[in-house]
């Protein structure tokens, strides 16, 4: 018996199931964050000049979350995208707490890496607080430039606002970060080519989320662009 046409395809997740999808995938990077922040990369840019730098992997993977805010600032519109970022905030904190603690209880007997466990992650204050302040802050300029743009061009040119809102916030971010978390900790005139250096890997990453970004978007209501909320009334308007 030829299958039921009403049965025959599954019913696509609703609009909901799917935020509650991104939201996970963006929370749960947060929570990551904070264990690989720490991690330093070697970067080669001798062809450019620069040497052999470093920059932070967490700062560098955190990259790959500014789709997800994109995506829902395009369909659900900037409130719920900002609840997005307090929320990961929460976790990113919570994730410290527990990472803290759990470097200062004694080790268990005969467990051999407890001092390395401690220097890795009661050594890096300033890495982690340098981490909260530019990503809370680099995420939440990302929206509002993502915000601002659309009501200027409509649901059109999704990838231009992605890109602006992208590119200006990735700079922030690695400013921010790498000010707090290595002044006076690298010789200071290294710190320029350390923020370029990560900023250009971040530029790569904001060029090659732009399809990414409409993926997504298509897959959350069928279409390449939404119409989000760009016809609410702006913030105290009248």
């Amino acid at each position: 018996m030829a299958p039921n046409k009403a049965t025959a395809r599954a019913p696509a997740a609703p609009a909901e199931y799917k935020f509650h999808i991104m939201l996970g995938l963006y929370v749960g990077f947060w929570g990551l964050l904070q264990s690989i922040t720490v991690k330093l990369v070697p970067l080669d840019l001798s062809a450019i000049g620069l040497g052999m730098l470093a920059f932070s992997y967490g700062s560098f993977a955190h990259a790959f979350t500014f789709p997800l805010t994109d995506a829902v600032a395009e369909v659900w519109g900037a409130k719920r995208a900002r609840l997005m970022v307090y929320l990961g905030t929460a976790v990113y904190i919570i994730a410290t707490i527990f990472i803290f603690v759990g470097a200062l209880m004694p080790p268990a007997e005969g467990w051999p890496h407890n001092e390395a466990y401690r220097d890795l992650f009661l050594a890096a204050p300033r890495i982690v607080l340098a981490s909260i302040v530019a990503t809370l802050f680099a995420q939440l300029w990302d929206i509002f430039v993502f915000e601002w743009v659309k009501r200027r061009t409509g649901p059109r040119f999704l990838w231009l606002r992605n890109n602006i809102s992208t590119l200006g916030s990735q700079l922030f971010d690695t400013t921010i970060f790498y000010t707090i978390g290595f002044y006076g900790i690298i010789p200071n005139e290294l710190l320029p080519a350390l923020i370029f250096g990560t900023y250009l890997l971040k530029v790569l990453v904001a060029f090659i989320d732009t399809p990414v970004v409409y993926l997504v978007v298509y897959w959350l209501v069928g279409s390449w662009t939404a119409k989000g909320d760009v016809d609410a009334p702006a913030a105290g308007a009248a």
